[in-house]
């Protein structure tokens, strides 16, 4: 015979250590606090009639999802000016160079937000055909 019983009131396991007198027993719970119970709280347990062993998750069918259509692509092709560096302006859009890639980058920083609020701005850094880049979609600012 187990010397395990559960707790009526909370529900825990025990073990019974001894009897105390007519109506309570020394018991030790899973944190091996020792107790005392009245014997009317004390069930005996069994393993498998525990509440846990009662309760059986439902088998759900889970159907594969199908991706939905991107209408924004994953890769961004263009360039977002507001979070580029000199070197990557520099490489990425066609008549700009070193120097005035810095200039793009030191005006960002001299804004509010150090950011672009919208790309007219960018007109005030010369030498840069800012329409045909915005035509072609290369730039961005977000």
């Amino acid at each position: 015979m187990s010397n395990l019983f559960q707790d009526t009131k909370t529900g825990k396991l025990v073990e019974f250590i001894s009897k105390h007198d007519k109506d309570y027993a020394m018991v030790k719970d899973a944190s091996g606090n020792v107790t005392y119970l009245t014997l009317e709280q004390m069930v005996p347990y069994e393993q498998g009639k525990g509440r846990l062993a009662k309760v059986t998750a439902p088998m759900l069918e889970v159907k594969e999802e199908v991706a939905p259509e991107r209408v924004v692509p994953l890769e961004e092709t263009r360039l977002n000016l507001n979070t580029a560096t000199a070197e990557y302006i520099q490489k990425r859009l066609p008549g700009v160079g070193y120097a005035t890639a810095k200039k793009i980058v030191e005006m960002r920083m001299s804004l509010s937000g150090e950011r672009f609020a919208n790309l007219k701005q960018l007109e005030n850094i010369p030498r840069v055909n800012w329409e045909q880049l915005i035509e072609e979609d290369l730039i961005f600012i977000s």
